[in-house]
């Protein structure tokens, strides 16, 4: 029985990761606990769950340790709890856009929009760790962030069963999720001619509100909306840190408007194209 079960955890969960194997797997059946470590995430997968801009590339995504938790018979309305210690992610601008994604997830099940897609989006997500190193032609930047929660939640961003997280439509369906954390700490250092003393902005506690429309014909996601708040912002620059962090704004907004022509450019392609059965 455990075998099978470990089979099964291998199968979905190799489509996210790149070297997991049986031997990796810790599991006691009977409680639902898994326990995975030192693991390397698909950059593609990733980039695909997390819906990155075109204008990023996601290279590099490790993970030391890792717990999961399933409620085998609350699958329907109880998460799946994901618990990673320490992350480390390595993510570059991209001066050539990447190709937008494709309609179906690598990581869906196929088809209509099925009770394996709901239990992915559903997901409850919590990194004690993370860190992201950022590599641009004008920066480098390393963002460092503490106790980050990634959740379902209702349309009044209350915390609630999964059967409410979500309002489906006769094609399409809205899920509303809440990333979380306590503590960014951003460090930039400027290239080139601006290049000087780093530019540090910390903060503490925001959460990002996230919305997103999805085709229940393919899964594929048709739009999404996000609403940052931030509790508290510190940030003290001199007089040349604040030019170089124009210029930083200047050199990524560059980018943004590239991706976002891009981005209307594939939605008036799609929409001349027919729809599936």
């Amino acid at each position: 029985m455990v075998s099978i079960i470990k089979n099964q955890i291998l199968k979905h969960l190799s489509k996210f990761t790149k070297n997991l194997s049986l031997d990796k797997i810790q599991l006691s059946t009977l409680r639902g606990h898994c326990e995975l470590r030192h693991l390397e995430l698909d950059e593609q997968v990733l980039t695909e769950l997390l819906e990155l801009p075109t204008w990023l590339c996601l290279t590099r995504a490790v993970c030391n340790y890792l717990t999961l938790k399933i409620h085998w018979t609350k699958l329907k309305y109880v998460p799946i709890h994901l618990c990673l210690d320490e992350v480390l992610v390595e993510v570059e601008t991209c001066e050539q856009l990447r190709p937008p994604s494709s309609s179906k997830p690598s990581y869906s099940s196929g088809g209509r929009y099925g009770f394996s897609d709901r239990v992915v989006d559903g997901m409850k997500v919590v990194v004690n760790s993370v860190v992201v190193n950022f590599q641009s032609a004008s920066f480098v930047a390393s963002f460092q962030l503490s106790r980050v929660v990634l959740d379902s939640r209702t349309p009044r961003w209350d915390p609630g069963d999964l059967r409410l997280c979500r309002i489906k439509g006769p094609d399409q369906l809205l899920l509303f999720r809440q990333l979380q954390w306590q503590m960014m700490r951003l460090e930039a250092h400027a290239r080139g001619a601006y290049a000087g003393a780093p530019l540090r902005l910390i903060t503490n506690g925001a959460r990002c509100r996230i919305v997103l429309k999805k085709r229940l014909a393919d899964c594929s996601l048709v739009s999404s909306r996000l609403v940052l708040i931030l509790d508290e912002l510190l940030w003290a620059l001199t007089d040349a840190q604040l030019v170089a962090a124009l210029h930083l704004g200047h050199s990524l907004a560059a980018l943004v408007k590239k991706a976002a022509a891009q981005g209307r450019r594939h939605r008036a392609t799609s929409s001349t194209l027919p729809t599936p059965d």
